[in-house]
């Protein structure tokens, strides 16, 4: 909702600026009356910002100090036992540690995990007490094959509320959000929950979510200012006039450049957590799939204005199972090359223009398959399109998979180069 105040304001600042584009035969889109519009604006882009700025603060560490009543070690002073010492410490309070068994109470959870005290160095012999560890707060999300379930049951219960009307109708906005932001969950819980190491932060993967659904706005004035130096007739995007090569230009050219270049940006918030590539696929997949949830929500609404409940619902199963996952096998490419640059000590830059092309080329030819039958009439070139879509979708499905195994066998190196540092370390101590 936040992203939605953010993309309101900036489109409506887009046309107040360089006004609608007048269509042949159709209605110019128009802003309203509305006294202070400019203001508007600004109020509901600030709006916008300060809602995500909130949501997504980087929570505040728990204190980290012993309780008065717990006992480090004695002091003997003069052969004499001296527990002074312990009462420099504070009382207990909820979110300090418990003087019993060392365990931290946070967020109402107990942890198990122990962590030595390090703190006092040579430790003596005495010295065996341990403190609790912190659990950083992991991403919650339902598993990809329950929302995979009520994705498709939106799909049926929006059909039905639509059809049958009436009282049926308050359940279709129900089944119209999960319609268009399910499928991105899904590819975000299902490479989320594959991780070999511990989970990534919840808050870092919302930046990287929370990017990609801001991104649409950029994005879709970029790819306005291109229709209009290209002189793009908008009727033919809605199939309403003839489709040539100016059209074509746009949908196969500035639109995959324009998007394969703004979705990864995401990826610079959160650049030094990208240290291994099962980490550059996990905040690259988010990145796209931010995007790809604010998409599919503008078709979805568009097609359901324009067309009905038929279209919406084969539109939103479409968009759910194909370009939803196109939109992540860029940034999950770009996330693969910066991650795996990174830990193998390889230049950057040529990986990442690597990966830049390959994402740049399955959508430019994912969007010239899906305007072929606008290009060529004919219910043949409809069939090759259909065709050409489903072999993208399994190239787009494989390729998410593999880089995420790939990501995986790497991850594992880098944990074995690390717990064979710590056992070299342990080794020269002496212990």
């Amino acid at each position: 909702m936040a992203n939605m105040l953010l993309i309101m304001g900036g489109q409506l600042g887009y046309l107040y600026i360089v006004g609608p584009i007048a269509m042949d035969g159709a209605k110019t889109v128009e802003l309203p009356e509305i006294p202070f519009s400019g203001l508007l604006i600004i109020i509901l882009m600030i709006a916008g910002g300060l809602i995500i700025t909130a949501i997504l603060q980087k929570m505040p560490p728990p204190i980290r100090y012993v309780t008065k009543n717990h006992k480090p070690y004695t002091k003997k002073i003069s052969g004499e036992i001296d527990n002074s010492f312990e009462d420099k410490y504070r009382p207990e309070y909820p979110g300090q540690y418990n003087s019993n068994d060392g365990n931290i109470y946070y967020e109402k959870s107990k942890t198990d995990e122990k962590l030595n005290w390090n703190v006092l160095k040579p430790i003596p012999e005495d010295i065996n007490f341990k403190l609790g560890s912190i659990q950083k707060q992991v991403l919650q999300l339902p598993k990809s094959g329950m929302l995979f379930f009520c994705f498709l049951l939106s799909l049926a219960l929006g059909l039905v509320a639509l059809t049958e009307r009436g009282p049926f109708l308050f359940l279709f906005p129900i089944a119209f959000v999960i319609a268009f932001a399910f499928p991105g969950l899904i590819w975000v819980s299902y490479i989320y929950s594959r991780t070999i190491a511990s989970p990534e932060p919840q808050r870092l993967v919302l930046i990287a979510l929370a990017w990609g659904m801001f991104s649409t706005l950029p994005a879709s004035l970029l790819n306005d200012l291109g229709s209009r130096l290209i002189d793009v007739n908008q009727n033919a995007l809605l199939g309403k006039g003839e489709f040539g090569i100016p059209e074509l230009i746009l949908v196969s050219i500035i639109a995959p450049f324009v998007e394969e270049l703004l979705k990864p940006i995401g990826l610079i918030l959160i650049l030094k957590r990208l240290k291994t590539p099962y980490e550059g696929v996990l905040y690259g997949v988010a990145c796209g799939m931010g995007f790809a949830i604010i998409e599919n929500m503008l078709y979805e609404l568009f097609i359901l204005i324009w067309y009905g409940s038929d279209a919406w619902t084969i539109n939103a199963f479409v968009r759910g199972i194909g370009s939803t996952v196109l939109h992540a096998v860029g940034p999950a490419a770009i996330g693969f090359a910066i991650a795996y640059s990174k830990q193998m000590e390889k230049p950057m830059k040529k990986y990442m223009i690597y990966a830049y092309t390959f994402g740049f080329v399955m959508h430019a030819a994912w969007n010239g398959f899906a305007t072929l039958p606008l290009l060529k009439s004919g219910e043949n070139w409809e069939y090759f399109s259909y065709l050409l879509i489903a072999i993208m979708i399994v190239l787009c499905l494989i390729f998410i998979v593999k880089s995420l195994e790939y990501g995986k066998y790497y991850s594992r190196l880098e944990l074995a180069a690390a717990n064979f540092d710590d056992l070299e370390e342990e080794t020269n101590s002496g212990h």
